[in-house]
C-alpha cells in the first residue's frame, strides 16, 4: 500500500494529464461528426491490418497440417487412379472395398544424400503406417526409388540415382523396354540399358514404367531420352536419360503398396 502511495505522489501530475487527455478525446470524438468518422475510420483500419497479421500467423503455423492434408489428398487420386486403371466400372466411383490392388502411404523425406555412389533417402514413415521392403516410391512428377529397409518410425530408400539400383522401363508409345541404370554423379541423368540396335528410338522419347515389376504400375513418367549411340560390334544401344524428377528438390514422396505382389511373385518363381 505504501508502494502504491508513494508511485501516486510521483506521478500524479501525469496521471492527471493522461485522464484529462483521454476525457478530451473522448468528449471531441463522440460530439463532433468530423472527428468521429475519422477515428472509426482509422480504428476500422488498424484492427483490419492487425487481423490480417493474425490470419497470416494462423496460415503460417497451420501450414505442416495443410501439407498433410494436401499429401493425404494426393494418396487418394494416385489410389483411385492406379486400381481404375485395371478395372471397368459403370461407376464413376470405385468401391475401396471391392477394389484395393494399390494402396498408396503418403509420406515425406526427411534424410537424403544425392552426390555418393550409393545414395539413400530416408522417409519419415515405416511399418506402423504399413511401408515394408520392396515397395516402390514416387512423387507427383514421376518414380523416386524402392524400399530398401523399414522399421516401425521410418524407411530407407534406393532412389534411381544409386548404382545398384536398376527400374524396367518402356519407350511410351513404341514398346520397346529396357533397364533403367545410374552412372555416378549426375543426379540428374541415368542411362538405358538393352534396348536392340533395330528399335526405332529418337532423342525426346519418354520413358515410362513398363508395369513388368510389382513395384511400379506401368506408365509413370521417368524420364526423356537425351542422346543416343551405339557402339561398334553392339547389339545394344548406349542412351543417355533426363530424369523427369529434379531428385535433389523431392521432397513429398508417396510409397505404392501393390497387394497382389506375392500372388505374382509365387508364379514367377
Amino acid at each position: 500500500m505504501r508502494n502504491l502511495l508513494l508511485f501516486l505522489s510521483k506521478y500524479n501530475a501525469i496521471l492527471i494529464f493522461a485522464v484529462l487527455e483521454t476525457m478530451s478525446i473522448y468528449l471531441i470524438i463522440n460530439y463532433n461528426n468530423k472527428q468521429n468518422e475519422i477515428f472509426l475510420y482509422s480504428s476500422n483500419l488498424l484492427i483490419g491490418k492487425i487481423n490480417k497479421k493474425r490470419f497470416d500467423l494462423e496460415n503460417y503455423l497451420n501450414l505442416n497440417n495443410k501439407n498433410e492434408d494436401l499429401k493425404r489428398d494426393n494418396a487418394y487420386i494416385f489410389q483411385k487412379y492406379f486400381n481404375s486403371r485395371y478395372f471397368k466400372t459403370d461407376n464413376s466411383e470405385i468401391n475401396d472395398s471391392l477394389v484395393s490392388d494399390y494402396k498408396i502411404i503418403p509420406t515425406s523425406i526427411c534424410n537424403k544424400s544425392i552426390t555418393h555412389r550409393n545414395n539413400r533417402f530416408t522417409l519419415d514413415k515405416g511399418t506402423i503406417e504399413g511401408i515394408d521392403v520392396g515397395m516402390g516410391v514416387i512423387s507427383s512428377r514421376g518414380i523416386v526409388g524402392v524400399v530398401r529397409k523399414a522399421n516401425e518410425e521410418f524407411a530407407s530408400v534406393i532412389p534411381l540415382i544409386n548404382t545398384i539400383s536398376r527400374t524396367s522401363v518402356m519407350v511410351k508409345g513404341k514398346g520397346y523396354f529396357g533397364i533403367l541404370k545410374w552412372k555416378p554423379y549426375d543426379y540428374k541423368k541415368t542411362t538405358l540399358e538393352e534396348i536392340p540396335k533395330h528399335a526405332n528410338i529418337i532423342t525426346g522419347d519418354t520413358l515410362i514404367t513398363s508395369g513388368f515389376s510389382t513395384i511400379f504400375p506401368k506408365g509413370l513418367m521417368v524420364g526423356t531420352i537425351t542422346d543416343i549411340e551405339l557402339d561398334r560390334g553392339s547389339n545394344y544401344y548406349n542412351i543417355s536419360v533426363s530424369l523427369i524428377n529434379d531428385l535433389a528438390l523431392v521432397q513429398d514422396v508417396y510409397v505404392i503398396d501393390y497387394k497382389k505382389k506375392g500372388l505374382k511373385l509365387e508364379v514367377e518363381e
